[in-house]
C-alpha cells in the first residue's frame, strides 16, 4: 500500500475519532447502533460468532493446541 493510502487512512481515522470528542465509549456506541440499524434493514447478513464455550470451539481450540 502507498503513503497516500495509509496517510488517506489515517486522516480519515482521526476526523471519525474528533467526531465523537475522540471517546472511545461514544464511538463504539456509534458502531453499535448503526449495527442495529442495519441489521434490521434486512438489507445485509450478519455471521454472528459462535459462543465462546461451544465444544466446536473447544474441539478446534484442543486440535490446534496439538499442532
Amino acid at each position: 500500500m502507498a503513503d497516500y493510502e495509509i496517510d488517506e487512512i489515517r486522516r480519515i481515522r482521526r476526523e471519525i475519532s474528533a467526531r465523537f470528542d475522540h471517546d472511545v465509549d461514544k464511538l463504539i456506541a456509534h458502531y453499535q447502533a448503526l449495527e442495529e440499524e442495519y441489521r434490521k434493514s434486512g438489507k445485509y447478513k450478519f455471521v454472528d460468532p459462535p459462543p465462546k464455550n461451544s465444544k466446536k470451539a473447544a474441539k478446534s481450540t484442543s486440535k490446534n493446541a496439538a499442532d
